[in-house]
């Protein structure tokens, strides 16, 4: 790789990094959870730089909903994960958002002959498997916590049982819709970026 290439590349990743920073800091509160707008630029780096820098990326979302996380600004269920196991905790919330940047990176080059067929493929897996890790980690490890706190939440109030029902109905269910309707529609606004950037940089 040209030095002028390596340096556009560093330029691109922390305009990418900043603007990950930011959305996560102004993300709309929903329930517990929050809408998360900020996997548009993950896979917007996925889509331009690979796999290598979605997962970058990714793990840049990790670390700031970590810290987060820690500061007791992502709900009273993830302030008791953290109680109950830091390192779970802390793992979910890097892993996630990896895997996320990966796997839309790994689509969006799977897709390269046909860009835009990989770009929406790739927003409409970022959610899902950031989602997904997530909806995993509620319903194996932190089983008990998530039922135990949801039945004495008042905004909750669930008593059901049923995990499942409660992680992707109530818990996720009107969340996940949001992010992934909101990747799609945006869908040609990311496509628009990324040939505007190949351009510039012909």
């Amino acid at each position: 790789m040209k030095t002028n290439q390596k340096i556009l590349r560093m330029v691109e990743l922390a305009v990418l990094t900043a603007l990950i920073v930011v959305l996560q800091q102004f993300s709309i509160p929903l329930g517990e959870n929050s809408l998360c707008l900020v996997l548009i630029p993950i896979v917007v780096g996925a889509v331009l730089l690979g796999p290598s820098a979605g997962a970058f990326l990714g793990g840049v979302f990790g670390v700031v909903i970590t810290v987060l996380a820690f500061q007791a600004r992502l709900g009273v269920l993830t302030t008791k994960m953290l109680e109950s196991n830091a390192f779970i905790t802390i793992a979910i919330c890097m892993l996630k958002g990896i895997a996320a940047g990966w796997v839309a990176g790994l689509i969006a080059k799977a897709f390269k002959k046909r860009e835009f067929i990989g770009i929406v493929l790739a927003a409409a897996a970022a959610p899902v498997v950031n989602t997904g890790i997530y909806l995993l980690g509620i319903t194996t490890v932190f089983r008990d916590i998530t039922l135990q706190w949801a039945a004495t939440d008042p905004q909750v109030n669930y008593t059901g049982g049923s995990i499942v029902f409660l992680a992707f109905v109530i818990l996720v269910g009107v969340n996940f819709i949001i992010e992934l309707t909101a990747n799609l529609v945006l869908s040609p606004s990311i496509a628009a970026i990324v040939r505007a950037v190949r351009k510039t940089t012909r």
